[in-house]
C-alpha cells in the first residue's frame, strides 16, 4: 500500500523580482553599500570597482545561496573544536556547559526519567569566552533560551519482523501506528543505536556437566569467532519522550499504544538510564566533516529531501542494512490551532504568488503542486482525519578509521538514495548532529520537514528484530540480519514445539542440534527414534540407546509400575490390554482387572505405597493367574477366560515372548533413546504404549528440565491410543517442566487431522523448513504466513526456514559448529568422509554353526555367529571353566525346565571326555546325563543342581536303575551344600574334585578296573 508524503508546506512568499522578504532586505542593504561606493566616494573608477566586488559576492551569496547560514555554521565550528570531557559536552555533569540540557543530576535520578534542567526561569549565560579550546566548552555562551524543568523518559522497544507479516497484518500494524501518532501531542524521538554483538556475559554463565565441558568450550569459541568474522552488529531501539504536561501520563500512553502494536517494551530506569546517557569516551575533536571521539570516527547525515510516495515500513532497508550506524527520527506534532493558522497563511502566500504568475502569463508547476498538497492537508486536518508533524531524520555513521567512515557513509547514502531520500552531510555542524542523536528528544540540527500522520505511519521503524537473549537459552540459529537467536523454550507459554519439513529439509539435523545444546546445559532428553538416526549423538553424550526389538536385551515390562500410583497403573493396564489383545468384552475386562489384582498381590504389591518398590510380576505371572481362574470358573466364564489366555499366551510363549521379561532400562541416564525401528509391526502399538507410559511416569516423577523428542510423530498421532497419551503429555508437561518436540514429514496429514491440530494449538514454537508446493497452501493457512514467507519456504536452502515463537516470525538459518556437525550429520557422503560409514563392498558372512548344539565357546565364534545365536535365544553365560579354572564366555541354550548351570556342567564334562577321545552320549530322558565307556566299563554321570528332598521318589528310582545298568556311576553336585545329602543315595562329587576323579578313571586307577565281577553277577548278588 502506497503512502503519500506532501510537499514542504512552508513557503517564502515572493514579493518583488521573485525575492522573498529576507532576500529583499539583503538586497536593499547591499544596494545601499554599492550606492555609497559609487556615488558617495571620490575614488577613481578602478578603485570603486575593486571595492564593490566583495559586497557583490556577499550579497549574491546571502540572497541566493544561504551564505548567512553557512557563515553561522563556520563561526559555530570555530568556537567549539575540542573537549577533553565528552560528558560535559553532552550535558552529563553538574557543570554549566554548551548544551541545551544545562545540567543532569547524576546523584538524584528520578526513578522513571532523566532530569535535564533544574533552572527556574529562562536565562542565558554571559561569560567571557576563553581562547583555550581545551576549556572552551566549559565557559562558552549558550545562545538559546531554554525552558526549565524539561524531563525525558526513555522506553526500550523490542522490534518485530514486519516484512514477513501478511498484507492484512501489515495494514493493521500501520493503522495502529497511525492512531498512536494521532494520539501523541508531545515531542518524541525514535532512536536506533548500533553496538557490537557481545555474548561474553551469556557464554560465561553457561554451565555444563564436566564430561561435556570440552564440547561446550569448542561451541563457545565457534560462536564467538562467527560473530567476530562476520562483524555482526546488534541494534537497540528506544523511544524518548519529552515532557509536556505530565510525563508519567505520557509514558503510560506510549506504552499502552506500543503494547497494542505487539511491541514488547520496558521503561529504562536508574542505572541503565544513566549508562545510556553518560558516555565513557573522553576526548572529542570537531572536524568540519566528522567528529573524532577518542579513536572512533562519526559523521552525521541528515535527510534533505523525501520521496513523494513510500511503502509501509520502507525504512527497513536502512534499519536492516549491515553497518555500524545509528538512526534517529525526531517527531514534533503541531498544535492544532497554530497548525490551522499556519497552513491558512501558507495557502494565502501560495495563492497570491500563483495569481501574480497567472497575470504575467507564467506558470510554476512545483508551486502548483505545493498549493494542491497544502489544500489537501488543510482539508484532512479540518475533517479531523489527519494531523501534521515536523520530522527530522538523522544517521550517525561510525567507524574505526576515516577510510572506513567514508565507506560506511557512501553505503548509507546509497541506501537513502535508493529510497529517494536525498542525503546531506551536516558540514561544520557535526557536534549539533551528535547531540541530536542522543536519546534526549532534542533536535539541535533542525533540518525538519512537515508531514501528515498518514504519511508518517509508513515510517514505522521497528521492523527488524535484532539480538534478544534469554539467560538460560540455547542458540537456535541466525536471523535474517545474521544475529544469533538465543531462546529458552522453557520460558515460553509452554515448552512444546513442532518441526515440519519435507524429506531432506534438515528437520532431524535441527532437532539433534537443539537437544545436544540443551544436553550441554544439563537438560534431560528422551528420544523416540524410528530410524536409528541418533546413534552418533547418543554415543557422544554417553546416553543409553534402548533397542526395543525381538532380539534386544532392553525391554519394558508391561506390568512394571514405573513410578505410577498403583491404582493409576492398573487403569493404564486395562487400556494396554485392549491394545495387546484387541477388542475385549466387559466381562473379560473384569476378569483382567481381577487377574491383575491377584498377580500383583502374589508379588506383595498392594495399595500400600511401601509395596510399590517390590519386584513387579511379568506377563507369565498374569497368564498363570488367568489359567488358575479358568479352573475355578463356570462353563460360561471359561469361554471368555480361554479367549484371553489364548491371546495373551502369544506374549509369553509365542513370537512376542520377548515382552515376558523384567524391565531392563537405566532410568538414571540423562539421555535415553528408544530405537523402535526393528519392532514387528503387529506389536508396535503395544511397544509405543509402553514407551509413552514410561515417559509419562518419568515426567511426573522428575521436575527437572526434560525434553521428549518424537521423530516421525504422525505415525503415532494417527493411532488413537498413542495420540491420547501424547495429548495427555502435551496438556500437562509444563507442570512437570518437560517440553515435547514433534518432528514430522507428512505435513498434510498433520494439518488436516483433529489430532494434529490439537498438538499445533498447544505448541508455543514451530520450525518450518523447506516445503513442497503440494502442501504449502495448507501451511500458509494454518500458520497465517505472508506471501514472502510462502515463497521463502518453497525456495529455502537446506537448514533454512521460518521460526515462529509465540506470535513472532523470524527467518532462521541453522548453523552448527564443526564438532556438532560431526555428531549430528546424516548425510551419507559426509559419514563416509568422517569414517562412520564404510564405502567398501559388503562384507561376506558365512554362518556355519549347528543350532542343534546347545553349547558354544564365544571366543571360537565370529561376531556374526554370536549375533545369530543370540537371535536364536542363546544365553550369554560367563563362568569359570570347571577343568582349567579360567573365566570364559559361553553361549548356551538350556532345554525347558533345565537350568543354565545344569547344561553348562554337562557340556563341560562331555567336552573334556571327548578331548580324551572317548565316545560320549548325552541324554535328556530318564537315562543319565552323560554315558561313556573306558575299556569295556560302562560309566554314567548324573548332574544335580538341586536338593535331594525335591522329588525323592524319582531320585531313588533312578539310583536303582543306575546300579543295575552301569559298572560305575556317580553324582556331580554343582552346589556343595547339597553334597552330603546326595551321598546318602550314591557317590557324590563336588566340582572341585571332578577332574581328579575322571583322571583316575581314564588312567585305570579306579577300583572298578580291578574287579572281575560282571554286571550280571553283581545283579544276582544285589538280588
Amino acid at each position: 500500500m502506497a503512502y503519500e508524503i506532501p510537499s514542504k508546506l512552508q513557503y517564502d512568499e515572493k514579493i518583488i523580482l521573485n525575492l522573498n522578504f529576507k532576500q529583499l532586505i539583503y538586497a536593499f542593504i547591499f544596494c545601499l553599500i554599492l550606492f555609497s561606493i559609487y556615488f558617495k566616494t571620490s575614488w577613481n573608477i578602478s578603485l570603486k570597482i575593486s571595492a564593490s566586488i566583495l559586497p557583490i559576492f556577499l550579497g549574491v551569496g546571502l540572497i541566493y545561496f544561504n551564505l548567512d547560514r553557512f557563515l553561522e555554521n563556520i563561526y559555530h565550528w570555530i568556537r567549539f573544536r575540542k573537549t577533553e570531557d565528552i560528558n560535559k559536552f553532552i550535558g552529563a555533569t553538574k557543570t554549566k556547559k554548551y548544551v541545551h540540557t544545562q545540567e543532569i543530576v547524576t546523584e538524584k535520578f528520578h526513578p522513571m526519567v532523566l532530569k535535564n534542567l533544574l533552572m527556574n526561569k529562562y536565562y542565558r549565560f554571559r561569560s567571557k569566552i576563553s581562547k583555550d579550546p581545551k576549556i572552551y566548552s566549559e565557559n562558552r555562551v549558550n545562545e538559546e533560551y531554554i525552558p526549565s524543568n524539561s524531563m525525558v523518559a526513555v522506553i526500550k522497544i523490542y522490534p518485530i519482523n514486519f516484512n514477513i507479516k501478511t498484507g492484512e497484518e501489515k495494514d493493521s500494524i500501520t493503522n495502529q501506528f497511525l492512531r498512536f501518532l494521532n494520539a501523541v501531542d508531545f515531542p518524541i524521538q525514535i532512536l536506533m543505536q548500533t553496538t557490537e554483538v557481545d555474548i561474553s556475559e551469556y557464554l560465561d554463565k553457561l554451565e555444563t556437566p564436566k564430561e561435556y565441558s570440552g564440547l561446550l568450550d569448542k561451541n563457545k569459541i565457534f560462536l564467538q569467532e562467527l560473530l567476530n568474522k562476520q562483524k555482526i552488529h546488534d541494534r537497540h531501539f528506544y523511544l524518548s519522550i519529552l515532557e509536556k504536561d505530565n510525563l508519567d501520563i505520557q509514558v503510560q500512553l506510549c506504552q499502552d499504544w506500543l503494547t497494542s502494536l505487539g511491541l514488547k517494551n520496558e521503561l529504562i530506569k536508574d542505572k541503565k538510564l544513566k549508562n545510556l546517557i553518560t558516555k565513557k569516551n573522553k576526548q572529542l575533536i570537531n572536524h568540519p566533516s566528522h567528529l573524532k571521539i577518542d579513536n572512533k570516527f562519526h559523521r552525521i547525515i541528515y535527510a534533505h529531501g523525501y520521496p513523494r510516495v513510500v511503502e509501509q515500513g520502507f525504512l527497513d532497508r536502512i534499519i536492516s542494512c549491515a553497518g555500524n550506524f545509528d538512526f534517529s527520527l525526531h517527531i514534533n506534532p503541531f498544535d492544532v490551532e497554530t497548525m490551522m493558522v499556519m497552513i491558512n497563511r501558507e495557502l494565502q502566500k501560495q495563492k497570491a504568488d500563483l495569481y501574480a504568475l497567472g497575470i504575467k502569463g507564467m506558470s510554476n508547476p512545483s508551486l502548483e503542486l505545493k498549493y494542491q498538497d497544502t489544500r489537501r492537508v488543510l482539508s484532512e486536518l479540518q475533517k479531523g482525519t489527519d494531523k501534521l508533524f515536523n520530522i527530522s531524520l538523522y544517521i550517525d555513521c561510525k567507524a574505526d578509521s576515516e577510510e572506513d567512515l567514508n565507506l560506511i557513509t557512501r553505503k548509507v547514502e546509497s541506501q537513502l538514495n535508493s529510497l529517494m531520500i536525498v542525503p546531506k552531510r551536516a558540514l561544520f555542524q557535526m557536534d549539533r548532529g551528535y547531540k541530536s542523536m542522543l536519546p534526549l528528544a532534542k533536535d539541535h540540527l533542525k533540518f525538519t520537514r512537515n508531514i501528515t500522520s498518514k504519511g508518517l505511519s509508513a515510517f514505522f521503524p521497528w521492523t527488524s528484530p535484532f539480538f534478544q537473549i534469554d539467560e538460560k537459552g540455547v542458540w537456535l540459529g541466525l536471523n535474517k540480519n545474521g544475529i544469533p537467536i538465543i531462546k529458552d523454550i522453557f520460558e515460553l507459554s509452554n515448552p512444546n514445539g513442532v518441526i515440519l519439513a519435507q524429506s531432506g529439509g534438515g528437520k532431524s539435523f535441527f532437532a539433534k542440534l537443539l537437544i545436544s545444546r540443551y544436553l550441554l546445559l544439563g537438560t534431560k532428553v528422551m528420544v523416540i527414534d524410528p530410524q536409528g538416526e541418533y546413534r552418533n549423538i547418543i554415543g557422544a553424550f554417553g546416553g543409553e540407546r534402548i533397542d526395543l526389538s525381538r532380539t534386544s536385551d532392553s525391554i519394558i515390562n508391561p506390568l512394571d509400575i514405573m513410578g505410577h500410583d498403583y491404582a493409576e497403573k492398573r487403569l493404564a493396564l486395562l487400556d494396554l490390554m485392549r491394545v495387546m489383545l484387541g477388542d475385549i468384552t466387559e466381562p473379560q475386562r473384569a476378569f483382567i482387572d481381577k487377574a491383575l489384582t491377584k498377580t500383583y498381590e502374589k508379588k506383595g504389591i498392594t495399595l500400600d505405597p511401601d509395596s510399590w518398590d517390590n519386584e513387579p510380576p511379568i506377563l507369565e505371572d498374569l497368564l498363570k493367574t488367568l489359567e488358575q481362574m479358568e479352573i475355578k470358573a463356570s462353563q460360561l466364564e471359561k469361554v471368555s477366560l480361554r479367549s484371553l489366555i489364548n491371546r495373551l499366551s502369544i506374549y509369553v510363549t509365542g513370537v512376542f515372548s520377548f515382552l515376558n521379561r523384567h524391565t531392563n532400562i537405566d532410568f538414571a541416564n540423562k539421555f535415553v533413546c528408544f530405537d523402535i525401528g526393528d519392532i514387528p509391526k503387529p506389536v508396535k502399538p503395544t511397544i509405543m504404549f509402553l514407551v509413552l507410559d514410561y515417559v509419562y511416569s518419568k515426567m511426573k516423577r522428575d521436575i527437572t528440565r526434560k525434553i521428549l523428542l518424537i521423530d516421525e510423530a504422525w505415525s503415532l498421532l494417527s493411532r488413537t491410543q498413542d495420540a491420547s497419551y501424547i495429548f495427555e503429555i502435551v496438556k500437562t508437561c509444563r507442570k512437570f517442566n518437560m517440553g515435547l518436540l514433534l518432528i514430522n514429514q507428512e505435513v498434510e496429514g498433520l494439518l488436516t487431522s483433529a489430532a494434529g491440530k490439537s498438538v499445533l494449538a498447544n505448541s508455543a514454537y514451530t520450525v518450518l523448513l523447506k516445503q513442497k508446493p503440494a502442501v504449502i497452501n495448507n501451511i500458509v493457512r494454518t500458520f497465517h504466513l505472508s506471501k514472502y514467507e510462502q515463497e521463502y519456504l518453497l525456495s529455502a536452502p537446506v537448514g533454512e526456514g521460518i521460526l515462529i515463537i509465540e506470535n513472532e516470525h523470524h527467518e532462521l538459518k541453522v548453523v552448527a559448529s564443526p564438532e556438532e556437525h560431526k555428531l549430528i550429520t546424516t548425510n551419507a557422503d559426509e559419514l563416509i568422509e568422517l569414517g562412520k560409514v564404510s564405502s567398501k563392498s559388503k562384507k561376506k558372512v558365512n554362518i556355519s554353526v549347528d543350532i542343534s548344539e546347545r553349547y558354544f565357546r564365544k571366543r571360537k565364534l565370529s561376531k556374526e555367529e554370536s549375533k545369530y545365536l543370540v537371535a536364536k535365544k542363546y544365553v550369554v553365560y560367563k563362568k569359570r571353566n570347571i577343568f582349567t579354572k579360567k573365566e570364559e564366555i559361553f553361549l548356551i541354550k538350556p532345554r525347558p525346565n533345565e537350568s543354565d548351570s545344569h547344561l553348562f556342567v554337562t557340556y563341560q564334562i562331555a567336552e573334556y571326555l571327548e578331548k580324551k577321545k572317548l565316545s560320549v552320549q548325552k541324554y535328556a530322558t530318564k537315562k543319565p546325563d552323560i554315558v561313556f565307556e573306558i575299556s569295556g566299563k560302562k560309566i554314567a554321570i548324573e548332574i544335580e543342581t538341586g536338593s535331594q528332598t525335591r522329588l525323592p521318589k524319582r531320585l531313588k528310582d533312578k539310583v536303582k536303575s543306575l546300579n543295575k545298568t552301569y559298572d560305575h556311576w556317580f553324582f556331580v553336585v554343582t552346589n556343595r551344600n547339597f553334597t552330603r545329602k546326595y551321598k546318602k543315595l550314591g557317590q557324590s562329587l563336588e566340582l572341585r574334585y571332578l577332574k581328579n576323579h575322571i583322571d583316575k578313571l581314564l588312567n585305570h586307577r579306579h577300583p572298578i578296573f580291578k574287579q572281575k565281577t560282571t554286571v550280571s553277577r553283581r545283579k544276582k548278588t544285589q538280588n
